[in-house]
């Protein structure tokens, strides 16, 4: 891609000029018809030595195309893309930017760049090829396109790239037009992966929205595939639709488009719980356990049911993270203890860290601190047997072992912990993402414990911000940043305004979770705090018993078997 050879024009300069010469001396030498008749002998002899050459490059170019491409097809993908390289080196020094011979290799060296993982590779050959076609992709190639485009977009969403991703995506779009039939490039896929990428980037409210018309283009397709599927027939049938090829009177709407739409619902789900509507959530995740037990439960479909293992997993993963969230451990324990059954058998290293770290968070909420350490041991195993895409779940795990850290009162351990997590998220997430908030906000509270207080205002001022910009002031995250500013006012001796910074962060807490969750103790006991300080002792007693009941139910139910137990094994 780096250093082009010289174009074959160059070449042309000396052997005009040798015909010119032979012509002049044939003149001089009084032969006139001599010298016409070397220059059309050696103009000839020149022209047919061209075209042989550049017969035998095309045949080369041909031959490497070939042998490249049933590589491909096997599998061998390293040595693909050698052949492939080879034939473009070849078609680079003979033909222009724009030949379609020079595309068709930009084309085939990103496509097996992209499935050798190397992404950023695969993204330059693209680059490559849509300035060759000058942005106007023919008709024939734009599915092609789109599916490499989509790839490509998939991977710099993992790395923080959002804003290219979505450009890639809104292209993809762009080509593969209106119509949401049943292939992959369709646009109900394609709004599911813009939706995807909104999601990472921290754009809650325009995924939910991209997520909602994806499913909304799914109904749309199969309404009508219904109503064709019952029209009696009339004649011989070509199997089309009002969409594109393959038509839904002849291919089925369930199996692979049931479970796309699967996964369009876990996304939504996801989204819906990050904006804090929990039970609007956790519908979500069990309509997509419907479908997920309608295609893992037909019978004389054994492959299929082994496949759809990462969907249950999924689905197992959204409704205990609404359990969690809702302070419903013995729920949430059991359906961690389903995911780790179904993905017993899978290789699916980033969905077994994704789970493992969530089943740490578990494990700390119930002060199991030590399950949640042999938790996060492992997590850390797996995180590091990921080819890519780590920098947002590695973020998440190290702020999960940073509060376990702090919980356990090994405060410095913890700042290690949330400094490489901060990194890792500005890697992955970007500065602005909401999950950067919730790290600055357990930041605060790990100064606060060193008496930190000056770091500790700034990381717990930052935190409100962020989380009121991206999430909205009444979040049930934003009571993470009135915690972690309450906590440093009274550490300064700012009574007041601690109490009010306490009183909005337990409002938070109990207008989202209820007034019996377990994580209010740690705002009662701060506003214990605040109140003996202020010499309150008759309103700080009813307080702290509210505080002490709550922790106690935490222990009681931490009590029962431990879902560590439980660990899939390395």
């Amino acid at each position: 891609m780096g250093s082009r050879s010289r174009a074959a024009a160059l070449y042309r300069i000396p052997i005009t000029l040798m015909l010119l010469g032979l012509f002049m001396m044939a003149l001089q030498a009084g032969q006139p018809l001599l010298g016409i008749a070397m220059l059309m002998t050696a103009a000839a002899a020149t022209l047919g030595s061209a075209w042989r050459a550049g017969g035998r490059r095309e045949a080369v170019m041909a031959t490497l195309r070939e042998q490249a491409d049933a590589k491909l097809v096997d599998g061998r993908y390293r040595e693909a893309r050698a052949l492939y390289e080879r034939s473009l080196s070849l078609a680079q020094g003979e033909l222009p930017p724009a030949a379609p011979e020079l595309l068709v290799n930009y084309y085939s060296l990103a496509a097996v760049n992209s499935m050798l993982h190397d992404h950023a590779r695969a993204g330059r050959y693209l680059e490559e090829l849509l300035r060759g076609l000058d942005d106007r992709v023919p008709a024939a190639w734009s599915g092609h396109v789109a599916w490499l485009m989509r790839r490509v977009a998939h991977h710099r969403s993992l790395h923080g790239h959002h804003a290219d991703a979505q450009r890639l995506c809104r292209r993809a779009l762009e080509l593969v037009g209106d119509a949401p039939g049943a292939d992959d490039n369709t646009v109900r896929s394609l709004l599911d992966d813009l939706a995807w990428v909104e999601h990472h980037a921290g754009a809650y409210a325009r995924a939910e929205a991209l997520f909602r018309e994806a499913l909304a283009v799914h109904e749309q397709f199969r309404d009508v595939a219904l109503e064709l599927a019952r029209q009696p027939s009339r004649g011989p049938r070509q199997g089309r639709s009002p969409y594109r090829e393959p038509g839904p009177a002849t291919v089925s709407t369930s199996g692979g488009l049931d479970r796309a739409v699967a996964y369009t619902l876990l996304g939504l789900g996801w989204t819906i719980y990050e904006r804090g509507r929990y039970e609007d959530a956790r519908h979500c995740f069990d309509r997509a356990g419907m479908i997920a037990t309608r295609l893992s439960g037909s019978p004389g479909r054994a492959s299929l049911r082994e496949r759809e293992r990462g969907l249950e997993v999924e689905v197992c993963r959204g409704r205990a993270a609404v359990a969690v969230t809702l302070g419903q451990y013995d729920q949430a324990q059991a359906l961690y203890g389903g995911a780790v059954q179904h993905s017993a058998r899978g290789e699916a290293t980033m969905q077994r860290a994704a789970l493992l770290v969530d089943m740490g968070w578990l494990a700390r909420c119930r002060g199991r601190f030590d399950q949640a350490e042999a938790i996060g041991r492992a997590a850390q195993q797996a995180v590091a047997r990921m080819r890519e895409g780590t920098a947002a779940i590695a973020s998440a795990l190290k702020e999960s072992l940073a509060e376990l850290r702090r919980r356990q009162g090994r405060i410095r351990e913890g700042q290690r912990h949330i400094r490489e997590a901060q990194e890792l998220a500005e890697q992955g997430l970007g500065l602005e993402h909401p999950r950067m908030a919730g790290i600055l906000a357990v930041t605060a509270r790990l100064h606060v414990a060193r008496s930190e207080l000056t770091e500790a205002e700034r990381c717990a001022r930052h935190s409100l911000t962020l989380f009121k910009e991206s999430l909205g002031i009444e979040h049930p995250r934003v009571s993470d940043a009135y915690l972690a500013l309450g906590e440093v006012q009274l550490a300064r001796g700012q009574l007041g305004a601690a109490d009010r910074s306490l009183s909005l962060a337990l409002g938070l807490r109990e207008q989202a979770l209820g007034k019996d969750h377990p994580e209010l103790a740690e705002i009662l006991e701060s506003q214990v705090a605040v109140m003996r300080a202020s010499g309150r002792e008759d309103e700080a007693q009813p307080v702290e018993v509210r505080a002490a009941a709550l922790r106690k139910r935490a222990e009681v139910s931490g009590e029962s078997e431990a879902v560590g137990d439980s660990i899939p094994a390395s």
